[in-house]
């Protein structure tokens, strides 16, 4: 029986593992070749590592611009939702009662409506508030989309945190901010890396909103700029497309490695309270 589930798992690790690291990994190698080599050898490992292909991804998609906005988007988006979503987790799981479970499963009920749903209710909201077509709306959405999730996580974990703490803390004469920000912020360093890693993945790779809401195309967000790119002068260059992916990718695995180790701490502590 436990050879059948260890084959069953394999199986089933074997198919993840074709249909997500393969691809990337095609993608990468695809990059480095030339046109001619893509299209008569596209499974052979490049000939020649053509490096240009990134240079030229790089020119003409003015990347330059494009990782300017995305990381001015991003940085702010994740500034305005960790602060909005650490005080409401720490007042939901602090101040328990009628009102606190109300607004947490409003919250959680928020998650479960997508962004295509209300995208053109949102594009009218940012319009009619002047903020049509700008960073501003677009921080804004991205900002009050992932609070929901952001507060959740945070708030099982503050929840988790000894009250006894708390208690020491006012016995200390420290005020509610105090607590907060000498106490719960501290011991929620995994918690807070694990919401801003699933978080800025999910604002750097987002497209339907940045493309629908900013229309300009000089302040556009990197994937919605590469999308653009791609389906212009790019649409028969699939190495330097491919080298355009590529590069969309190399934040996200940097923002990984340095959070790796409190993202771990994370998932190990939500698994240990939960």
């Amino acid at each position: 029986m436990k050879t059948i589930k260890r084959l069953f798992l394999g199986f089933v690790l074997a198919m993840v593992f074709s249909v997500t690291v393969i691809p990337i990994i095609w993608v990468f190698f695809s990059s480095f070749k030339s046109k001619k080599e893509l299209m008569t050898k596209p499974w052979s490992l490049p000939e020649k590592f053509l490096f240009s292909n990134y240079s030229d991804a790089w020119q003409k998609a003015d990347f330059a611009v494009l990782t300017k906005n995305s990381v001015t988007i991003t940085a702010f988006s994740l500034l305005l939702m960790l602060v909005f979503a650490t005080m409401l987790a720490f007042a939901i799981s602090r101040y328990k009662g009628n009102l606190s479970q109300v607004t947490l499963i409003y919250l959680l009920a928020g998650q479960t409506i997508s962004a295509g749903m209300i995208i053109f209710p949102i594009v009218i909201v940012l319009r009619k508030l002047g903020f049509g077509s700008s960073h501003a709306g677009l921080i804004l959405t991205y900002a009050a989309g992932g609070l929901p999730f952001a507060v959740f996580v945070l708030q099982g974990f503050f929840a988790g945190i000894p009250y006894e703490l708390y208690e020491a803390g006012e016995i200390d004469g420290a005020g509610e901010f105090k607590i907060f920000a000498n106490i719960a912020i501290p011991l929620a360093k995994p918690a807070l890396a694990t919401v801003l890693l699933y978080q800025f993945m999910w604002v750097w790779n987002e497209f339907v909103l940045a493309f629908t809401i900013v229309s300009r195309p000089e302040k556009r967000t990197i994937i919605a700029g590469l999308y653009s790119v791609v389906n212009g002068y790019l649409n028969t260059d699939y190495v330097t497309a491919f080298a355009g992916a590529m590069i969309v990718c190399i934040p996200i695995i940097i923002i990984y490695l340095i959070f790796q180790k409190y993202l771990i701490q994370g998932l190990i502590a939500g698994a240990v309270k939960g």
